[in-house]
């Protein structure tokens, strides 16, 4: 076929796909993720109205710069009671009633596209020294088995879009450290309960040890509450010679 009749018709199919896609939205418009009202027009997962929302969430943060805790909602005691492994923490939202749904389609729904959105649309409100000195992004590992039957790791597509969205060229390292053994979920569980679920449930593997020897890790995790499951990463990130990590998350409960 001649290489002039070959345009219009690619051309012809382009504008059939259009047409049918425009049709589509318009009998079934695309709909918030959070509310389900129509989109805003400049955004493929949230209406304006909730992008409003989740703006005031990250941006009203009264957040301890080292706990991370919004300290007008808990009370922060890390000047007195700080034994976690990692040197600080920075969530981009309190885990309310507008995070909630998005935390449940990252994680649930096979939204991992959802979660990259996240990380480039809101990056802009992490400090600007969170990645001073940082030498790699690493993501909380999932189980073999969890990832199989999800089929991705949201911390790794939230810190992908961070990363993406921040313009910053620290690298994702998924492989430096992997998680060991199948624990149950945490969502039911007490902090005590937590920390006795995740014992030696993570490591570095051997292979990965002297790439992350000396580094500084950001630590990225989807949501944070007793951080029992960062900690236990560090835990095992520093023990295999990590100079210093720091956790990143998309929401603090």
């Amino acid at each position: 076929m001649p290489a002039a009749a070959v345009r219009p018709r690619n051309a012809l199919i382009r504008w059939g796909a259009y047409l049918a896609h425009t049709v589509r939205d318009f009998i079934y418009p695309p709909l918030c993720v959070i509310c389900d009202n129509p989109l805003a027009a400049a955004d493929p997962w949230l209406c304006a109205e909730c992008i409003k929302k989740l703006s005031v969430n990250a941006s009203s943060r009264n957040a301890c710069p080292r706990c991370g805790q919004n300290r007008d909602r808990h009370e922060c005691a890390c000047d007195v009671a700080w034994d976690h492994p990692f040197a600080r923490i920075f969530s981009l939202f309190d885990f309310d009633d507008t995070v909630r749904p998005i935390a449940h389609q990252v994680k649930y729904q096979g939204k991992k596209s959802l979660a990259f959105h996240i990380g480039t649309r809101f990056a802009g409100y992490i400090p600007a020294a969170f990645f001073d000195g940082a030498d790699m992004i690493v993501p909380v590992p999932l189980h073999f088995r969890r990832r199989l039957s999800r089929g991705y790791n949201q911390a790794e597509y939230f810190g992908r879009g961070v990363a993406a969205g921040y313009g910053r060229a620290v690298p994702i390292v998924a492989a430096a450290i992997r998680r060991t053994r199948h624990t149950r979920t945490q969502t039911k569980l007490d902090k005590e309960e937590r920390e006795k679920n995740l014992r030696n449930a993570f490591a570095v593997p051997p292979r990965m040890a002297e790439f992350i020897r000396g580094k500084t890790i950001v630590l990225v995790d989807d949501v944070v509450t007793t951080c029992a499951t960062t900690g236990h990463c560090a835990r095992a990130l520093r023990a295999a010679g990590a100079q210093s990590v720091r956790v990143l998350s998309m929401a603090r409960g």
